[in-house]
Formats: C-alpha cells, structure tokens, sequence
C-alpha cells in the first residue's frame, strides 16, 4: 500500500490543496482591494487574515448555493420517508378524489372531460 492512498495522507492532501487555495485567494482579494481602494480618501486598507476571512465567507455561501439540500430536513437514522411521488398518491386515490381533481384540471386548465381522460396522470387502473 502507497503512503498517498492512506485516508490520513489523502486528507493531508485536501487540507493542504484547500488551505492552499484559501491562501492564495486571500492573498489576491487584499491586494486588490488595497490597489482599488488606495485612490479613495479614508478608505482602510485590508489586512491578510481579513482577506482570508471574506474569501473564507464567499467559500461558504457559494457552497451553500450550489449544494444546500433546501428546505426538506435529512431523515433520521431509521425513519422512514413517506413517498410523495405523484404515482403513488395517485394510487392511493379513491374514484371520488379522482374525479374531483378531474373536475379541478377541467377548470383551471381549460381542457375539456375527453382530454383530461386520455391525457392525465390520473387515471383508473384496471388490473
């Protein structure tokens, strides 16, 4: 077994790329903010560990954009999820809710009775 495929050293990896970038960045946004800011009159310059922090920030919510999970919470170990997939509750449909939410799609869609029954999710199954 190779030294860099241990967990420990390919974290040791990430770490340090990570750390890295976060350095680099950091680096960058103070120089240009104290290059872009020197002209104004009474402007503070940006120290190193300020940098860091804003670019730290911006890591955050970029990430949290890109791969927030939303509203809906994680399952707790062991819960069931309930299935809310439209099959689903369309199977679990009785003649009666069925046909209102025929109705309702007739209504608000503008389609006629035909269509709704040749075209719609919800239709009767026969087995």
């Amino acid at each position: 077994m190779s030294i860099l495929t241990t967990k420990t050293a390919r974290t040791m990896m990430y770490v340090c790329s990570i750390g890295g970038l976060l350095v680099v960045n950091g680096a960058a946004v103070t120089y240009l903010w104290n290059t872009m800011m020197e002209s104004r009159a009474g402007a503070e310059s940006l120290r190193f560990l300020e940098g860091v922090g804003i670019t730290a920030f911006a890591y955050v919510i970029i990430f949290a954009v890109k791969f927030g999970r939303g509203a809906r919470p994680l399952p707790i170990r062991g819960e069931q999820v309930a299935d809310t997939s439209v099959k689903t509750r369309c199977d679990n449909m009785t003649p009666k809710q069925r046909q209102e939410l025929r109705n309702q799609l007739v209504q608000q869609c503008g389609c006629t009775e035909r269509d709704t029954k040749e075209r719609t999710f919800v239709h009767e199954h026969h087995n």
